[in-house]
């Protein structure tokens, strides 16, 4: 899907070219290619529709499922109600463009969540607006914001927050936000985000916890044909998987995943995902198509320079873009286009992060999960209680923790609330450890002036009412919010809907739900969040042992998915980095240091980043921060700039 809105105009008569036409209107180019909805409104109105519409929630809480025959259905709902009335009940993954002829007034805007990447730019009185930065470079020259590259070097997935470029006089559309262009210029408005109270669920909300994400399975299935589920092996695209199986039957499901050979000393370093994902095949009978993810081929890096153009476009940034786009290409020669499944922010919204076994190391499963459960306690009301009322340090949880972090300095003596829960909430998404009151700003690639830019900004300056309104009540509703401007802009979440779009492919996150996003907020720490012996994503697991068929003690025995599993301090990216066959490309990128013609030595360490660079070219080998700023470099390097 390809969306370009360009509008030119000296006074802002805004309209269309083959499409709406004012009087004196300057208007312009309209890609309207890919619309899934184009309609006439009442009064000279019209709204065009971009993506993916699944359901309308009613006034009484249900569900209309919306298809190609949906159009007097959405005409009636907009021409009843306001737009920012209308996007929080229409649930999907789309992009709304909404002109009023009349008033001379044209709306953009998005579903709840932005889930679609779009961008826009201001240039004098032009307007410009895409679904790549290619469309908006062809009109502007970029200019480049070291804020956010700095940002770039200091979360996991190499992202920018939504809203956010490494351009700054590009951004893209913010969770909610809705830009007006009018004869008295340009607006932005965000549609206002209401906390939501915790409460203290029953038996019957895991009921309604498997109604609405059955629901949203349904709603997103192909019922046409084959819907595949891009597997890991996990609880969350395999519960997709039975879902899909219980609803339509196997033969209308399929599976995909790819076999991980990063370098000669490990083979495939996803073994235990490759079994698994084999045996839950034959539970339901469906074979799996296993794609060759191969970095020790000599075709490695010329295939990854060719789809590299296409992610720079989309801003992402990360070594995965390989992998995904070999799966990509791997479904499309299976099956053509497809609609395909995936897990992602399950684990997000569940146990924010906290259930991936690897809050520290140990060999047994079982005690693992538990780490995660103690992690994701930190980031619980039972816990806040404490911090706001100053005895946090005495709890036992938060001292083991603080006691395994040797070398982690750790704020404390903070009086100003506002203060409080910045340092609470930082390393809740910056750095490592995702310890609350962690020190995680001290990146050496950084300048003081960089880091504290970077450590004063994401509450203070981009959601600044966090900190005045998060509460022990309300706070879980808080986190699940702010996943979707920060964590879900990376790499594990964002790649896969691009790499699948890459060769049209339609992509689905049944968890990234509006219905079950609003349940989970309100989910009570027994829900596998706190310290109850409940497992972390205590209802997806109800659901897989009570409601359908489910192959749940497969899931449950052995190693979880990759060799880190079993040995300790293996790293999947250092396999790529040091001993793949992508290796002398990167090298080779970097031997020129391109990073010097966009980071500056006002927010970068260049003598840092100098000798990184210089150690790696020689063959040495780093870790921890030193090994995550040089991925960082090269993965910025490797995908480039405009």
């Amino acid at each position: 899907m390809r969306t370009c809105v360009e509008i030119s105009n000296d006074s802002m008569n805004i309209g269309f070219e083959k499409l709406f036409s004012f009087n004196n209107g300057n208007a312009v180019q309209a890609d309207l290619s890919d619309a899934g909805f184009d309609l006439e409104l009442e009064n000279g109105k019209r709204l065009i529709l971009y993506g993916d519409i699944f359901y309308h929630i009613k006034n009484d809480g249900n569900i209309k499922l919306i298809d190609s025959g949906s159009e007097r259905y959405l005409k009636k709902i907009f021409s009843e109600n306001k737009l920012k009335d209308i996007v929080p009940r229409l649930e999907g993954q789309y992009i709304g463009i909404y002109v009023d002829a009349s008033k001379k007034l044209l709306q953009i805007f998005s579903d709840r969540y932005a889930r679609l990447d779009t961008f826009y730019a201001i240039n004098g009185s032009d307007f410009y607006f895409a679904t790549d930065l290619d469309f908006i470079f062809k009109n502007i020259k970029p200019e480049y914001d070291q804020k956010m590259l700095a940002h770039l070097f200091s979360v996991y997935g190499w992202y920018t927050p939504k809203g956010l470029t490494i351009y700054s006089n590009v951004k893209q559309l913010k969770v909610g936000e809705i830009i007006t262009l009018s004869a008295t210029g340009i607006k932005s408005e965000t549609i206002k985000f209401k906390p939501l109270a915790i409460e203290d669920y029953t038996d019957k909300d895991l009921e309604t916890y498997y109604k609405i994400l059955r629901e949203s399975v349904i709603a997103r299935a192909n019922h046409k044909g084959k819907t595949w589920v891009s597997s890991s092996s996990g609880w969350d695209s395999s519960l997709i998987l039975g879902l899909l199986v219980n609803e339509f039957g196997a033969r209308n499901v399929g599976m995909i995943t790819g076999s991980m050979k990063y370098s000669d000393e490990t083979d495939v370093i996803n073994k235990f995902e490759i079994n698994k994902i084999k045996k839950i095949g034959e539970f339901y009978d469906i074979k799996p198509n296993i794609v060759d993810l191969d970095f020790k081929s000599k075709k490695a890096p010329a295939y990854w320079q060719k789809v590299l153009p296409y992610y720079r476009s989309k801003h992402m940034y990360t070594y995965v873009t390989y992998n995904f786009a070999k799966l990509s290409e791997g479904l499309f020669k299976a099956d053509g286009e497809s609609i395909v499944f995936n897990g992602e922010t399950s684990d997000s919204f569940h146990n924010f992060g906290f259930s991936q076994f690897a809050t520290f190391f140990h060999t047994k499963k079982s005690f693992t999960e538990y780490a995660d459960k103690m992690n994701c306690y930190l980031y619980g009301p039972s816990f806040f209680k404490k911090v706001i009322n100053g005895t946090y340090e005495r709890d036992k949880v938060f001292q083991i923790y603080r006691k395994m972090m040797d070398g982690v300095d750790f704020v404390s003596g903070l009086d100003k609330k506002e203060e409080i829960i910045n340092s609470y909430l930082f390393p809740f998404f910056y750095g490592s450890p995702r310890i609350p009151f962690a020190k995680t700003s001290n990146n050496p690639a950084l300048t003081e002036k960089g880091q504290d830019a970077l450590h004063r900004f994401p509450y203070g300056e981009y959601m600044p009412e966090v900190l005045t309104e998060f509460s022990e009540n309300n706070m879980y509703s808080w986190l699940v919010y702010l996943y979707h401007s920060f964590h879900s802009q990376g790499s594990t979440v964002n790649i896969q809907k691009h790499a699948m779009e890459y060769n049209s492919h339609r992509w689905r996150s049944p968890f990234n739900d509006y219905r079950l996003i609003e349940l989970l907020s309100k989910a009570p720490e027994k829900w596998g969040r706190g310290l109850e012996l409940n497992n972390t994503k205590y209802p997806l697991k109800w659901v897989a042992k009570n409601k359908i068929k489910f192959p749940y003690e497969l899931l449950d025995e052995g190693p979880h998915s990759y060799l880190y599993d079993v040995i300790e301090g293996f790293s999947l990216f250092a396999e790529i980095t040091y001993r793949s066959g992508v290796t002398e490309f990167f090298k080779e990128t970097l031997k020129g240091r391109p990073y010097k013609n966009i980071l500056t030595d006002e927010y970068f360490d260049m003598k840092y980043l100098d000798r990184l660079c210089a150690e790696y070219l020689g063959g040495k080998e780093v870790k921890g921060q030193d090994f995550n700023n040089l991925v960082s470099l090269i993965t910025l390097c490797i995908t480039g700039w405009y």
